[in-house]
């Protein structure tokens, strides 16, 4: 793989900028269109359908269905300019329950589908190929976990996503060794069988299985001051009883355990759970059933290389990049981008779509995700990732320099 002469870059990324700009319309309607259909996981049968449907309509082959997952899809965008990387470029789509698109998964769909309108206006011109990859179920059910296990990944050199992040962009310029740009997380669901017994008649001749998961609770409150400041610990009552006058017989609750360190996650933080649920059992008399709740989602890796490039496409478009915060590298929240940072040099560029804070995954982000500030602020990532992508595959020293990268950082 050789740097390719071809078409200087300005007339690239000029034809790439006006193709995305001129869809501005087709996309934005896209984009509300996928937030007023709000899906679960694996369910997101509407919004696959919108995003493959609007990428057949502008003459790209999509493969649905792909690695086993009925709302997967892919698109290739084949290169004329012979042999070089495959970029792969991600969508997301699915929602949360009772909220909606409050993690603005509509906007990563849209830039996305802008970003591919940018690479299939110049593909003849370009070397390798792109992927367009639906990926479904990012919150909670792993989606992109299943496709990687299925193989949708192989042969990917290097992938490129977006998200929205509250009123700031935050393009990283260094990254220390062992650093994480987001927590790695596993859910587990803790289930007490107990016995039932009239509450007041006969308390005696009952197992409380509600209880047990109270003392989990107080047990787990306990633990935190003993684990690294950087674990999240969370969760709640799915099932504690019917009726006060009974003694519950089943009770449990799910959890998320989360850590900036997929190992200490994996070694310290799961273990440690665990013996508390079991002490719960324990003083109780109930009896426990663990299940896992959640897939573990992998930390994200950092790749600097893929985002000064990334950055410097973005500034070159004129959007504003903020500083970020002292002490808190990365994301807060996690991703099963992580499992794919982890196989393979990515990055997911995290950009504003307010003028002021705004949270994940609440009503408010809802209705932002919807706004003339964040659909404008999409656009410009898609043109950001068309950019980024094209560089890629005409640049092979800047392929190599992200898996250098990516390999350093795995040992």
């Amino acid at each position: 793989m050789t740097n390719q002469p071809g078409p200087a870059k300005d007339d690239l990324a000029t034809r790439s900028n006006s193709t995305i700009e001129n869809s501005r319309r087709e996309l934005f309607d896209l984009s509300l269109d996928v937030h007023a259909h709000p899906e679960l996981n694996y369910e997101e049968y509407y919004s696959s359908n919108a995003l493959a449907g609007f990428l057949e309509s502008r003459g790209l082959p999509v493969e649905r269905g792909i690695g086993g997952v009925e709302t997967a899809f892919r698109a290739t965008i084949p290169g004329g300019g012979g042999e070089g990387p495959t970029v792969a470029v991600l969508a997301e789509y699915d929602a949360l329950p009772e909220i909606g698109h409050g993690c603005g998964h509509n906007l990563i769909a849209m830039a996305a589908m802008g970003a591919a309108l940018g690479l299939q206006a110049n593909a003849q011109s370009l070397p390798g190929q792109v992927v367009v990859i639906g990926t479904p179920a990012e919150e909670g059910g792993g989606g992109k976990i299943k496709l990687l296990e299925a193989g949708v990944f192989d042969g990917v050199d290097a992938t490129l996503s977006s998200h929205p992040f509250s009123n700031r962009t935050l393009i990283p310029a260094t990254a220390a060794r062992g650093e994480s740009w987001s927590l790695a997380m596993v859910g587990y669901r803790y289930m007490y069988h107990g016995r039932a017994a009239h509450a007041a008649a006969a308390p005696e001749a009952g197992v409380n299985a509600l209880n047990a998961v109270i003392h989990l609770f107080t047990g787990i409150d306990a633990l935190r001051q003993h684990l690294r400041d950087d674990v999240r610990i969370h969760g709640v009552i799915t099932d504690g009883g019917m009726a006060p006058n009974v003694v519950p017989e089943f009770a449990a609750a799910n959890f998320m355990l989360r850590s900036r360190d997929g190992r200490y996650l994996s070694d310290e933080v799961v273990g440690k759970v665990l013996q508390v649920a079991e002490g719960a059992a324990a003083m109780t008399g109930a009896r426990l059933e663990v299940e896992e709740f959640y897939p573990c989602y992998e930390n994200v890796q950092p790749n600097v290389t893929l985002a000064q490039a990334v950055g410097a496409n973005a500034q070159a478009l004129g959007f504003k990049l903020d500083e970020p915060v002292a002490g808190r590298p990365g994301s807060g929240a996690s991703t099963d981008f992580g499992n794919v940072s982890q196989v393979m040099p990515a990055f997911e560029l995290r950009y504003a779509v307010s003028e002021t804070p705004v949270p994940s995954h609440t009503r408010d982000m809802c209705a932002t995700a919807t706004t003339d500030l964040a659909l404008s602020n999409a656009l410009v990532v898609a043109k950001a990732l068309s950019l980024t992508a094209t560089d890629l595959l005409r640049d092979a020293s800047l392929v190599e320099a992200a898996k250098t990268e990516f390999a350093e950082r795995s040992n």
